[in-house]
C-alpha cells in the first residue's frame, strides 16, 4: 500500500468522503502494476538443454556432493556441473535480488503522520497540527524508477544465462583435457614399454657381440626422456581429473570415471560473417550490457530530479478554538547542492556502460572468430557453438 503524493487527512468526520477516495486511488496506483514476467529458469533450461530446470537453493548447497556414476558421458557431465554450480545459483540469487528490486519500485513511499499538541499558557484548549505525507518526487520519478528497475532485471537474468554458458564452456574444456591427457599418458606409457624391450634387445645383442654400445646408450637416453614425459603428462592428468571432480560438485571425490565421450573433430558448421551476425543477436552478455546502459540512462534522468528531494507538498490542519484546513509546500532551496554531482556521476557511469557494451561486442567478435565451430557424434550431446 502506498500514498499518492503529500496527503494530509484532517478531522475525520468532515472528510470521510474524500479520504475514501484518496485511499481508493492510492490502492489503485500503487498496485496498478507488476513486473514483466522473466522466466530466467526456462531460458536457462532452453540454453542448456536440460529436461528439467534448474533449482534455485536457498540453502548453501553441499561441500561434496554424491558421487558420480562410473560412466561419465559429456551430457551427463554438464548438467550434473550446472546443478552443482554455486555461480549458477549466485546469479539466480541476483535474478531473485532484482526481481525484489522490480517490485519495490512499483510500490510509493509510505505515508507518514505527523501530529502535533501545543498547549496554551494561559490554559484553555490544546491546539492539535496534523498531517499525513508522502515524498512528492517519488510519484514523479516512479516511471523511471521503474523502467530502471526492469531493465537491471533483464540485465541480471541475461547475466544468470551467460554464466550458465560459462559453466557449460569451462566444464567441456575440462571434460576433454582429461579425455586427451589419458590418451597421451596411454600413448607414452606404450612408448616406454616399446622402448624398454627395445633396450633388452639391444642389450642381448650387445653381449652376444652382435650390437653396438651406441644403440643401447640411445635407447636409454630416449627411455629417461620418455620417463619425463610420461611423469609430466601423468601430473596435468591428475590436474584435469582433479578440476573436473570440483566442477562436478565433489572435490574429495572419485576420479577414475570412465570418460564415454570421444572428441569431437572440428568442422565449418557456417560461414564466419553469418556467426558473428548470429551472435551479435543472440549472445547473453551483449543483452546484459545493453540493459544495464538502459537502466544507467533511466538513472541518469532520475537524477534531474535531484535537487527536489525531500520535499513537500499536501494539506495541513491545525485545531485550535476550531479546525482549520490548508495547502502546505515544503521545497528545498538549491543554493548549494542543485543535484549537479549527482547528475555528473549518472553521466560517467552511462558512459562507462557505453563503452563496456562496445568492449563486450569486440570480445564476441573475437570468440566467435577464434573458436572452431564443432561436431560430435550424432548419437552424443552437442556443446553449443561459441556463437
Amino acid at each position: 500500500m502506498t500514498a499518492l503524493g503529500r496527503v494530509v487527512f484532517l478531522n475525520p468526520y468532515l472528510n470521510m468522503k474524500r479520504t475514501i477516495k484518496i485511499l481508493t486511488l492510492t490502492v489503485a496506483v500503487g498496485c496498478a502494476t507488476a513486473p514483466p514476467a522473466h522466466d530466467t529458469a526456462a531460458q536457462i533450461q532452453s540454453a542448456a538443454s536440460l529436461e528439467k530446470a534448474i533449482v534455485f537453493h536457498t540453502e548453501a548447497l553441499p561441500v561434496e556432493a554424491a558421487g558420480a556414476a562410473d560412466s561419465l558421458r559429456l551430457s551427463a557431465a554438464v548438467e550434473r556441473a550446472l546443478r552443482q554450480s554455486t555461480e549458477v545459483q549466485i546469479a539466480l540469487a541476483e535474478v531473485r535480488a532484482a526481481q525484489a528490486a522490480a517490485h519495490q519500485s512499483r510500490l510509493l513511499p509510505n505515508p507518514i503522520l505527523d501530529i502535533a499538541f501545543r498547549f496554551p499558557e494561559g490554559g484553555g484548549r490544546t491546539v492539535i497540527e496534523a498531517g499525513l505525507t508522502a515524498d512528492l518526487t517519488q510519484l514523479l520519478q516512479r516511471p523511471r524508477r521503474i523502467s530502471a528497475a526492469d531493465a537491471r532485471l533483464r540485465a541480471a537474468s541475461a547475466k544468470a544465462v551467460a554464466t550458465v554458458l560459462d559453466v557449460m564452456h569451462a566444464t567441456q574444456r575440462e571434460y576433454f583435457d582429461a579425455v586427451g591427457l589419458r590418451r597421451e599418458v596411454a600413448i607414452l606409457t606404450e612408448q616406454n614399454n616399446r622402448i624398454g624391450e627395445l633396450l633388452k634387445v639391444a642389450e642381448a645383442r650387445l653381449a652376444a657381440g652382435e650390437g653396438t654400445q651406441l644403440d643401447v646408450t640411445t635407447l636409454k637416453a630416449e627411455r629417461a626422456t620418455g620417463a619425463i614425459d610420461l611423469r609430466e603428462g601423468t601430473l596435468k592428468l591428475t590436474q584435469a581429473n582433479l578440476a573436473l571432480a570440483h566442477r562436478l560438485g565433489q572435490p574429495r571425490g572419485r576420479t577414475d570415471w570412465q570418460l564415454a565421450t570421444p572428441l569431437y573433430t572440428e568442422v565449418a558448421l557456417r560461414g564466419e560473417p553469418d556467426s558473428i551476425a548470429h551472435g551479435l543477436r543472440v549472445r547473453p552478455e551483449i543483452q546484459a550490457d545493453r540493459w544495464q546502459l538502459t537502466a544507467l540512462e533511466d538513472a541518469t534522468a532520475l537524477a534531474r530530479l535531484a535537487w527536489m528531494e525531500n520535499n513537500a507538498a499536501g494539506l495541513a490542519a491545525e485545531r485550535g478554538s476550531d479546525w482549520s484546513l490548508g495547502p502546505s509546500v515544503a521545497l528545498p532551496l538549491p543554493l548549494f547542492d542543485w543535484g549537479q554531482a549527482r547528475r555528473a556521476n549518472a553521466r560517467a557511469q552511462a558512459i562507462a556502460a557505453r563503452h563496456r557494451l562496445t568492449q563486450t561486442t569486440r570480445q564476441v567478435v573475437r570468440e566467435i572468430r577464434h573458436s572452431p565451430r564443432r561436431r560430435g557424434r550424432a548419437d552424443d550431446h552437442r556443446p553449443p557453438r561459441a556463437n
